[in-house]
């Protein structure tokens, strides 16, 4: 069972319900359901604002190492990445890394790279680096990358999944075409190599090596006050079934 902190969502819950019953103005005009005033005194208002703002500031960091063609990255991206991080985002600091295990090869100054799924690879790698960098954001780069990766990461998906979103592939294609390219490629190897990963999708969430099964669960264990989504998922009767 995921542990988490039962006292802070019970404060967060009683927060949520308090918030949504009486719609408060001042001290002395806050109705209940049945018209009669409810005095809320300014300790307790600083209290339920204080665990709001504590929840909204303490976000949670996600790295994810991986390539654009490797078929274990595309079903974690599709199936628990991204869909976590369309419901997570604002509590999440979001870094991606697409590079994997390829090699950075110089020759006189200039880079090439080697992927393991061939040239194809380290194009689409480029793309997504490309995304990242032209979007500037995360949040839009990880649902674009996520929809390349549907399409084989290539520049029909550029252009489908910017269709999509209703942005614009060009800039995106020739960045990766051009030495803008190669340089985000190659800080992204340059990242990776620090990561000294042996694996892809490599996943760390708040520093610590994370296999993916569970990445809500997860990812929501390391709020001390949990968000929304979280509680959500808490309180959803599959979440309850899975830790009996």
């Amino acid at each position: 069972m995921v542990v988490f902190n039962y006292i802070s969502l019970i404060l967060f819950i009683l927060f949520t319900l308090t918030t949504a019953r009486f719609q408060i103005g001042d001290e002395s005009n806050a109705l209940d359901g049945t018209n009669n005033a409810v005095h809320l005194s300014k300790n307790d208002l600083y209290f339920l604002n204080y665990k709001y703002e504590n929840y909204q500031d303490a976000k949670v960091d996600v790295k994810l190492y991986y390539e654009c063609l490797c078929q274990g990255c595309i079903q974690f991206d599709k199936n628990q990445f991204n869909p976590v991080v369309q419901k997570l985002n604002q509590y999440l600091n979001i870094n991606l890394y697409p590079y994997g295990n390829a090699k950075t090869i110089e020759h006189d100054g200039q880079y090439e790279f080697k992927c393991q799924h061939g040239p194809p690879e380290c194009y689409g790698n480029k793309l997504h680096a490309c995304a990242i960098d032209y979007l500037q954001n995360i949040t839009k780069a990880v649902q674009f990358n996520a929809c390349m990766m549907d399409y084989k990461s290539n520049d029909d998906a550029a252009d489908r999944c910017a269709k999509s979103m209703s942005l614009d592939s060009s800039p995106i294609k020739t960045c990766a075409k051009n030495e803008r390219g190669t340089q985000l490629l190659k800080y992204y190897g340059d990242e990776s190599k620090k990561a000294n990963f042996s694996f892809v999708p490599y996943i760390l969430i708040n520093g610590k090596l994370n296999s993916g099964d569970n990445f809500m669960e997860d990812v929501c264990a390391e709020f001390s006050v949990p968000p929304p989504p979280c509680v959500d998922l808490y309180s959803s009767p599959e979440y309850f079934h899975e830790n009996e």
